[in-house]
């Protein structure tokens, strides 16, 4: 598995999408919605003219939807380009990652030449971060990236935790599946300090579109959208993007099949012998089990991807991440995992604030 690798890998080597259920990608399961269908529809002959460089319909949704000031605003070709966009700008003399965590955080800052340090959390306190063993190693010309809620441990730093760290060193907040929550969105706290990105396209089910944004200080919003393709996010995304934004039904029903399924998939999960369910709090679980990689293979026999956490920092092969999907979805996931005999003990867990 390469280092950087991720989920969602449902495509032969001819590129063409295979006939998997896929749990290996975090999008929300209930699809494309009607408007977000219409609007990408009824736009579609007008991918013969550029997007509008400065997005002004689509940074009026986002301020109507999440009240973010336009001038805060920096859209994004999906959350990870924010990653690159500010380490490139920024150049922090180090980057200090939090894992296990998405590997583009750590791509991103060797991209930019950063130094990087992985700040390991231990599996025994469910990945919970040490604010204080953090603070310890932290310095003021560093910049912390942290996910909120974390992938694929699905940890949710408080905002007052964020803020400590932000006394001492600049922090790059990841909130692409916050919608996906109960928690409140830190986007208020933007500063100076803390900037804040989330993705639009796992919560609206468009990763194929590529939509994102960030919020950030005035100066910074300022020098950053000089800094990427003024045509970074393409007309369909826009459109996408303002459709999707206004589509409150939509986002109800995400909320209503969240709360409903994620604590029946949990609670089936934790049935099974040998495995080790950590606590979520969005559209995911991560597990842990002797055979997981034994696990891994059996089901992609029967065409269920799982996302094997093997190429993350702080973990190894014996970390599966499940998406979480509809009932029936989900209900032939846990017969395969049945059928696959999921029993092995659970291995041992890392050193707390352990320095790679």
């Amino acid at each position: 598995m390469e280092q950087y690798e991720h989920g969602g890998q449902i495509y032969d080597a001819a590129g063409k999408a295979g006939d998997w259920l896929d749990f290996s990608a975090n999008i929300n399961p209930l699809g494309l919605s009607d408007k977000i269908l219409a609007a990408l529809t009824e736009n579609l002959r007008g991918v013969v003219n550029y997007p509008d460089p400065q997005a002004a319909e689509l940074k009026c949704a986002l301020n109507r939807r999440y009240a973010v000031p336009e001038k805060n605003l920096v859209l994004l070709n999906g959350a990870a380009e924010f990653f690159y966009l500010y380490l490139n700008a920024i150049r922090p003399a180090r980057v200090v990652i939090p894992v296990p965590s998405f590997s583009e955080y750590e791509r991103a800052a060797r991209a930019a030449g950063c130094a990087v340090k992985l700040f390991v959390t231990e599996a025994a306190e469910n990945f919970a971060l040490n604010v204080d063993a953090l603070l310890d190693e932290v310095t003021p010309a560093d910049c912390v990236i942290i996910g909120r809620p974390n992938n694929p441990t699905g940890t949710l730093p408080t905002p007052e935790e964020i803020l400590r760290l932000a006394a001492v060193s600049s922090v790059l907040v990841d909130e692409s599946f916050i919608d996906f929550t109960s928690a409140p969105s830190i986007r208020k706290l933007a500063s100076e300090k803390i900037s804040v990105v989330q993705s639009l396209t796992k919560i609206f089910a468009i990763p194929g579109l590529r939509l994102g944004f960030a919020v950030v200080d005035e100066n910074l919003a300022r020098r950053l959208n000089l800094s990427k393709d003024v045509w970074n996010v393409n007309f369909l995304a826009q459109k996408a993007g303002v459709a999707a934004l206004s589509d409150e039904d939509f986002l109800r029903r995400t909320r209503s099949w969240l709360a409903t399924e994620q604590k029946f998939f949990v609670e089936r999960l934790k049935n099974l012998r040998g495995l080790k369910v950590f606590p979520p709090t969005a559209n995911f679980v991560l597990l842990k089990h002797a055979r997981a990689g034994e696990l891994f293979s059996g089901l992609r026999r029967e065409k269920i991807l799982l996302r094997s956490c093997a190429n993350f920092a702080g973990l190894d092969g014996s970390y599966l991440r499940s998406a979480i999907r509809s009932r029936e979805e989900n209900l032939r996931l846990l017969a395969a995992l049945e059928n696959n005999e999921a029993s092995a003990p659970c291995g041992q867990a890392y050193k707390r604030g352990r320095l790679l």
